[in-house]
């Protein structure tokens, strides 16, 4: 007589929508500060750089080296979960790497992803460190990745779903989590890095 078997339940396996692949093409259009079609080190490194002289710190300051050693940073972990030894994210490999992670069925990486990402944002846009984001820091952060006032203000009210008027760090996630995983089209936080359609 044999042994036993056991049959495994799969769940029905995710799909990486076409609503998700066009609002991960529009972030890395975002990122890509330079417009070579590429997320390098510059990008990232750039965009500390605007977020310095936006403070109005002196370049050799302490907080200064740590919003460039953080923003740095972000680029280094994103190539270590995409496991890219290059120092250059092509399109393909950013789209590829959200795609993998929602049709795997384990977001284990993505939402790693997502919770670190949405700190360093969350960091860089509470310009007074109050531990909340306002509508102002909000459209000042998103003005350095050049986004229009009036869609960083719909991406705000998005993410202000208590509607106190300020963004707290739950919010972030929140919206990021919905920006990555969420395929509808009307999902609270697909606004917060401006208009992909």
């Amino acid at each position: 007589m044999g042994s036993p078997t056991t049959t495994r339940t799969i769940g029905p396996r995710s799909v990486f929508s076409e609503t998700q692949k066009r609002k991960v093409h529009h972030l890395f259009n975002v990122l890509d500060i330079d417009r070579n079609g590429q997320l390098q080190p510059n990008d990232f490194v750039n965009v500390g750089k605007k977020i310095v002289a936006q403070l109005q710190l002196s370049e050799n300051s302490r907080s200064a080296r740590l919003i460039l050693l953080k923003s740095h940073r972000l680029f280094v972990q994103l190539l270590t979960d995409l496991n890219n030894p290059e120092l250059t994210l092509t399109l393909w490999d950013w789209i590829a790497f959200f795609r993998d992670q929602i049709e795997s069925g384990d977001c284990t990486i993505l939402d790693h992803y997502i919770q670190r990402t949405s700190r360093h944002v969350f960091d860089l846009f509470d310009m007074n460190r109050d531990k909340l984001i306002s509508r102002e820091e909000y459209a000042n952060m998103l003005f350095i990745y050049n986004i229009p006032q009036s869609l960083a203000i719909q991406g705000f009210e998005e993410l202000d779903s208590n509607q106190d008027h300020f963004i707290s760090a739950d919010e972030m996630v929140a919206g990021l989590d919905n920006f990555f995983k969420s395929s509808d089209p009307e999902a609270k936080g697909n606004l917060i890095f401006g208009d992909w359609t």
